[in-house]
């Protein structure tokens, strides 16, 4: 594997997990009780925190949660 190949893995990792992200997020504002959006939400933000998220990319987990709850207001 190229390491533009790598890179292109690691963006549409990055991307499928901010989408997932804002899924479950959406997902809450209509239903604050829905259990499995709420698991969903506190796996990705845990990701953001992990040692996976630090090798995938050069971005600090706290600005990616900071910039994510921005977005979404």
């Amino acid at each position: 594997m190229t390491e533009a190949s790598m890179r292109h893995l690691a963006a549409a990792i990055m991307d499928r997990a901010v989408a997932d992200w804002r899924k479950a997020v959406g997902q809450l504002k209509d239903n604050p009780d829905y259990t499995y959006a709420w698991k969903t939400k506190d796996e990705i933000e845990r990701f953001f925190e992990s040692g996976w998220f630090e090798l995938l990319c050069d971005i600090n987990p706290e600005y990616t949660k900071i910039h994510l709850e921005e977005t979404r207001a």
